[in-house]
């Protein structure tokens, strides 16, 4: 795979899925996602913008961006609280996003899935369940 493309993998659940870097569209966050490759996070399931999950980082974030409509399949970063997102299906929110990636057509079932059992162990239940993702380049 080309090295513009990195990894999503949620060990817990046996779900990997891919993302294509927009390095022309937002060159500044691309590049700060790379620079905290290997990532290892916790997720979590926002409450009022949508299907959503959310990833904490480190990265501070002050250069450019590539603001767009939310969309199922786009990874984008949240500069106020320092988060990576991926939409994974309805958007109750217009507010416009900074899109760095794109989840490949292909593995969008397997976001959906994921997303899912982030809601489920997050939000839906009583008792809430940690649920972990690794991201990397892609081999």
């Amino acid at each position: 795979m080309p090295s513009d493309v990195i990894q999503f993998d949620a060990p817990s659940i046996g779900l990997s899925f891919r993302a294509r870097l927009l390095a022309k569209d937002n060159p500044d966050v691309v590049d700060q996602v790379l620079a905290q490759l290997p990532l290892k996070s916790v997720l979590g399931h926002v409450v009022v913008s949508g299907e959503a999950v959310w990833m904490p980082t480190r990265i501070v974030h002050l250069g450019g961006n590539n603001m767009v409509p939310r969309h199922p399949g786009a990874v984008y970063l949240y500069a106020p609280g320092q988060t990576i997102c991926l939409t994974y299906g309805k958007i109750t929110e217009s507010a416009t996003v900074n899109k760095f990636a794109e989840v490949f057509e292909e593995d969008l079932p397997k976001l959906l899935a994921l997303g899912a059992h982030v809601y489920e162990q997050t939000v839906a239940q009583p008792r809430r369940s940690i649920v972990e993702i690794n991201v990397r380049r892609a081999a």
